[in-house]
């Protein structure tokens, strides 16, 4: 587990017998097994990662290093605002179109709990070395493709058309409204639009907290 995650965590794990090696992880918060990353967050800092990009850049170097990736979001008293909850419900089904698991608990009692019957489960009783594979350098069309999966509404297959239809970022951007709606449909292209001339305004972190 890595040495940033809540020493409680550590103590329960170790209460029921796992085996903990606690040590700075940069790719992930826990690792099970050889190919198993997992990611915990509480609910808020969940969606305050939808918001500024990090949920998806934290799954793409878990992917770079293992097979199976699980998101444990950990919350007492699930509660989502209405205005957040399209980003939430959003994020849940790319990370599912992306083979990631997503698993909700209520406690760090609950998260010890699933990493022991996980580990028990893949590992049994002898614990296997876990290699961290060195994360790959995403290429440039790769991170023009993530930024654009990254916008409300334009998904996958959304994102492929734009690409193939302007051949850049700048020119997506660039497009006019008309343009925009043959390839992607009215909808998502006045989203699109919207999105990318709405100016800048500092939001208060209490909004996306509540």
């Amino acid at each position: 587990m890595d040495d940033r995650e809540p020493e409680i965590i550590k103590r329960l794990l170790r209460k029921q017998g796992a085996l903990v090696d606690r040590k700075r992880i940069e790719i992930a918060d826990y690792l099970v097994g050889e190919n198993i990353c997992i990611e915990r967050k509480v609910l808020n800092d969940f969606i305050r990662s939808i918001y500024d990009g990090r949920l998806f850049d934290q799954i793409d170097q878990m992917k770079n290093s293992c097979n199976i990736i699980i998101v444990l979001i950990e919350e007492p008293h699930f509660y989502i605002r209405a205005n957040s909850k399209p980003h939430y419900l959003g994020a849940l089904s790319s990370l599912v179109l992306r083979g990631v698991s997503v698993v909700h608990v209520a406690s760090p009692d609950d998260t010890a709990r699933f990493l022991f019957y996980l580990a028990k489960k893949v590992e049994g009783e002898k614990p296997s070395i876990i290699p961290v594979r060195k994360r790959r350098r995403p290429k440039s069309w790769e991170e023009a493709f993530a930024v654009l999966t990254s916008f409300p509404s334009i998904g996958p297959k959304s994102t492929e058309r734009l690409l193939k239809e302007f051949g850049t970022l700048k020119e997506v951007f660039n497009a006019d409204f008309v343009s925009l709606k043959k390839v992607i449909g009215e909808a998502k292209a006045e989203k699109l639009r919207e999105v990318i001339n709405t100016p800048f305004k500092q939001v208060r972190e209490t909004k996306l907290e509540d």
